[in-house]
């Protein structure tokens, strides 16, 4: 289930972030770094054109990925198989939920295959509060508190893009009281 939850601003990576990660395989790969200037510029940045398709997250997916490790979450899902009827609504306070995923670039040049580029997109959301309901063995995003995102991209350990942002299209709690400016004041009139 979507729940319409999306990253504010997507993550990408630009032609020079592929050229950076092309220029330190070609350190350890012979076959790499004999073609390294065609890999470079117009190449480069179709490579970046397609490992962004690649980036496009779904941002509920990778969070419910995170929740379904929590104990209480997961009892909760398995409860909601064995028992349908009203779903199990789990409260979550502050956490944070990391996920670690591979893009793996195939390049060919002049008809050989080079090794395969292997990028690390590591995820960490930091949430303020969640409440998730558990209906069918599915989770449902009831409502969602501040959260913020952090996605690092690299080549092995050399870092080629950071990126933070936070979610848009999350149901916020009702119930939960929001913080009022200061300097806002609020007046009511009754009529008798």
């Amino acid at each position: 289930m979507n729940n319409g939850l999306k990253l504010r601003a997507r993550v990408e990576l630009s032609g020079h972030d592929v050229e950076k990660a092309l220029f330190e395989q070609s350190k350890d790969e012979l076959e790499v770094s004999r073609v390294y200037d065609h890999l470079r510029g117009a190449a480069a940045k179709r490579a970046a054109e397609e490992l962004n398709w690649a980036l496009d997250v779904n941002a509920f997916d990778v969070l419910a990925r995170g929740w379904n490790t929590l104990h209480a979450v997961r009892a909760a899902v398995q409860r909601s198989v064995l028992a349908p009827g009203p779903p199990a609504i789990v409260t979550l306070e502050q956490h944070n939920l990391t996920s670690t995923s591979y893009l793996v670039l195939n390049s060919h040049v002049a008809d050989s295959m080079l090794p395969e580029l292997k990028i690390t997109l590591q995820f960490i959301a930091a949430i303020q509060s969640a409440t998730l309901a558990a209906r069918d063995g599915q989770i449902e995003l009831v409502a969602l508190g501040e959260t913020s995102i952090l996605a690092r991209l690299k080549y092995k350990r050399i870092l080629l893009k950071e990126h933070r942002t936070s979610v848009d299209g999350a149901p916020r709690d009702p119930f939960r009281r929001q913080r009022a400016a200061s300097d806002e004041q609020a007046a009511v009139d009754i009529y008798l």
